[in-house]
């Protein structure tokens, strides 16, 4: 399917770059507890936030940058490790044993409490050390899984063969809802695709209630899409350029000589302007129950609040987390007032 346009509900705007925010190092992913406090990630510590404007308070440190966070209704705490380790603690901040999974995961995108006794991880296929916006898009192989974990370790595969799944909800009845992120598009643990066309690179979905949300990680270019029926091209950059230079999203929009297209992103008097050419961008999703998009938020080509890995609703405004600014922010839901 074509990639939606970017007007109507997927028009671009600034809420992202007008929102409220504050530095957290290395942020990833966000989650709310028991309590209706933030969970946050900066690099392997979760940080505990009480009220947006206090300082945020140390709440676990890990021996691994952290990926993925959930809780469920009892309070306990699902910790994702970039190097794909599972780990669960309870409301306090202690480790429970018996979590960890039987077999060996190469990454941990996402994760979510099924019941109790179980937990669904979703495994996108890439390791710690793989530049996964480079590769993911120029990559055939659909090596993504997602399992469930029981207390004890035991593991069922609920679905494999998904091409880099980042993000897990609950769907309608007790179904479950993946983003695939160079496919840009939802499907279930069947495959079966609920919605496609998105005009971004999917990270998390987050069910709120009267839809879903959905972090991006970029914008999907026109160039990555063209490129891809040119074959001898793409074989050619793949063996002869670094994965980091290659034509591919990226998180942050600085600018360099050596990445390619920059030149066009400059415009009168040096100035960046929004409708500039740029591999990184910063886009929220809103969707109804059918995933069809109602509202979005936007950081353009001359915007720094980028790459946005996991969203939030909180307090009656929604919470982003920002790779690229390495921020957390805070902004209304479409058609809601904000929250102060």
């Amino acid at each position: 399917m074509p990639a939606m346009p970017l007007e109507g509900a997927l028009g671009p705007n600034r809420r992202l770059d007008d929102a409220d925010g504050f530095a957290v190092a290395k942020p990833e992913a966000v989650c709310v507890n028991r309590d209706g406090q933030l969970l946050l990630s900066s690099g392997s510590d979760v940080l505990l936030l009480r009220q947006w404007g206090k300082k945020p308070e140390h709440w676990a440190s890990f021996d691994a940058a952290i990926s993925a966070l959930t809780v469920d209704e009892s309070g306990r705490v699902a910790i994702g490790l970039a190097d794909g380790r599972v780990l669960v603690r309870d409301a306090a901040g202690q480790l429970l044993p018996g979590w960890t999974p039987s077999v060996a995961l190469r990454a941990v995108a996402d994760c979510l409490f099924l019941s109790e006794d179980e937990l669904v991880v979703v495994d996108h296929g890439y390791g710690p050390g793989e530049p996964i916006l480079s590769l993911a898009p120029w990559d055939a192989a659909a090596r993504g899984q997602v399992i469930a974990v029981s207390r004890g370790g035991a593991t069922r595969t609920l679905a494999a063969g998904l091409h880099c799944p980042m993000g897990i909800a609950r769907g309608p009845g007790n179904s479950l809802v993946l983003t695939e992120l160079e496919r840009a598009r939802v499907v279930d643990v069947s495959g079966k695709v609920l919605q496609s066309g998105y005009p971004a690179y999917l990270a998390r979905i987050r069910k709120i209630d009267d839809g879903y949300v959905i972090a991006c990680l970029s914008r999907r270019d026109p160039l990555i899409e063209f490129l891809k029926t040119e074959a001898e091209f793409v074989a050619r950059m793949k063996t002869d350029i670094d994965p980091r230079r290659w034509i591919s999203p990226r998180v942050t929009p600085e600018f360099s000589h050596d990445y390619p297209i920059e030149l066009g992103a400059t415009r009168l008097f040096g100035e960046i302007k929004p409708w500039a050419p740029s591999f990184s961008y910063g886009l929220v999703i809103e969707t109804d129950t059918a995933m069809t998009p109602v509202g979005s938020a936007h950081s353009r080509a001359n915007g720094r609040r980028h790459a946005i890995s996991d969203v939030v609703a909180w307090n009656g405004s929604l919470i982003a987390v920002s790779r690229a600014s390495q921020e957390v922010l805070k902004f209304s839901r479409t058609g809601h007032a904000d929250e102060r």
